[in-house]
């Protein structure tokens, strides 16, 4: 498996940066297409949420205003999409054959396109990705934005694809010093899986797990074990909690290993029982500033 096609979604808002670092850096890794789609939602989908008692011109009053908004955002997002292809210098494909008759060779290289779907962002997000091989989503925008977040978790649930959790400050260096959450759930199992084309082409990589009383039967050895069949010689680190949440513990771990790209599963546990009471999922979404590799 490899890293072909790279789903970048943009929504005309300032997170769009760091989507377009990230598969700036991802796409010259591994020699990949980024498929670059505007998402644009169609205020007609909120009618129903408006209200028996809304008159018809309040509707159109509404309808008007947002469409507004959504060209504007429509018009930053192919904006910055034409500024970041110029300087990243990829070419315009729609295709590999595409590709191929432009460059007038076979050889592969770092392309691009755009598109753009109308309707509500967090199921755009989840479809539009399932024919790639690798989704970059926004978290610099969570605190401000209830958009991003909510096509976030309906990507990272529904889309059937890994997720590359874009930081707040844009970075295209991602994937030469990887760490890795292990803890033996099969969220984590999918992660690495998905993981390995980065894992591959890292310069290091190393495995961490949480010393939890309920985590006996998944040994970090174990895993470090199965990566040296692909060919990837893992580091690996048992560490304690010290009175720190499991979130608290890996970043810790993860800063001291000065690692560019953090893989992990996500909602290990109960999803709605850590969006409520908080879980490492949860802390990694708010706290991490480096990219992270997530799948469900």
């Amino acid at each position: 498996m490899t890293i072909q096609v790279i789903f970048a979604p943009l929504t005309g808002r300032n997170s769009d940066g760091s989507v377009l670092a990230a598969a700036r850096g991802t796409a010259q890794r591994f020699d990949a297409h980024v498929d670059v789609v505007s998402l644009r939602a169609d205020p007609r989908n909120a009618i129903p949420y408006l209200g028996e008692g809304i008159s018809g011109a309040l509707v159109e009053e509404f309808i008007a205003q947002a469409e507004a908004e959504n060209t504007e955002q429509a018009r930053k997002a192919r904006n910055a999409f034409e500024e970041w292809r110029e300087a990243a210098g990829f070419i315009f494909a729609e295709s590999m054959n595409d590709a191929a008759a432009i460059r007038g060779t076979d050889v592969a290289g770092p392309s691009c396109s755009w598109r753009e779907i109308l309707g509500a962002s967090d199921q755009s997000a989840a479809s539009g990705g399932r024919l790639a091989d690798l989704i970059i989503a926004p978290r610099g925008d969570f605190s401000d934005t209830v958009e991003n977040e909510n096509a976030f978790e309906t990507t990272l649930l529904y889309s059937g694809r890994p997720l590359l959790l874009a930081p707040p400050t844009p970075q295209e260096v991602i994937g030469n010093r990887i760490a890795i959450a292990w803890d033996g759930s099969a969220e984590a199992s999918r992660a690495v899986g998905a993981a390995l084309p980065f894992l591959r082409l890292a310069d290091a990589v190393t495995a961490i797990t949480v010393a939890e009383d309920d985590k006996t039967d998944a040994p970090v050895e174990d895993l470090a074990r199965y990566l040296s069949w692909h060919g990837i010689q893992a580091d690996t680190r048992n560490i304690d909690l010290e009175s720190r949440t499991i979130g608290e513990a890996i970043l810790a771990a993860v800063r001291h290993e000065t690692a560019d790209l953090l893989v992990m599963g996500a909602y290990s546990h109960n999803r709605l029982r850590e969006l409520v009471f908080g879980g490492a999922t949860r802390y990694i979404l708010d706290e991490s500033a480096m990219p992270v590799f997530m799948t469900h």
